[in-house]
């Protein structure tokens, strides 16, 4: 099980669960559970879902759902086309990964 850890563009912390074999984006699961996070293009090209990866970098995937269209620097994760890397841990693994929105 794997526990993302969002504080949104308003500083408010969001907590919710996935599961190891998702195949979504961050912004997708984050609104299938109510929580808004800010995105514009869905595409990887606006910069609109940056956030800064405080905890398990070693656990994303940069282009889980999509190609990258813009640089960010090596702390920042796209989460309009980012997701979790599931080969990154096994399935009786608790994972917390915690991002902080830039915009």
């Amino acid at each position: 099980m794997v526990k993302i850890r969002v504080k949104d563009i308003e500083g408010v912390e969001h907590l919710f669960d996935l599961q190891k074999d998702e195949q979504k984006s961050i912004v997708d699961i984050a609104e299938e559970q109510g929580i808004e996070l800010p995105y514009s293009c869905r595409s990887g090209a606006c910069f609109s879902c940056c956030a800064e990866i405080k905890k398990g970098k070693q656990r994303l995937d940069r282009e889980k759902t999509g190609e990258q269209l813009i640089d960010v620097e090596e702390e920042e994760f796209l989460c309009c086309i980012g997701g979790v890397d599931s080969a990154a841990f096994t399935a009786e693994e608790e994972v917390e990964i915690t991002l902080e929105m830039q915009n």
